[in-house]
């Protein structure tokens, strides 16, 4: 959270020329893939409505 402050992104963009590198760049892939997760089940919910 806090690189992603100091860079001015979004959790889930950062890259390792942001400084993701290791293991901070396996959460940002699990951060990018639980976002993607959720924004599919809110447009799910919205078409079914």
């Amino acid at each position: 959270m806090p690189m992603a402050q100091e860079k001015t992104k979004p959790m889930f963009l950062l890259k390792p020329g942001d400084g993701a590198i290791g293991a901070h760049y396996q959460a940002v892939q699990s951060c990018y893939n639980d976002f993607k997760q959720l924004t599919l089940k809110i447009i799910s919910a919205i078409d079914s409505n």
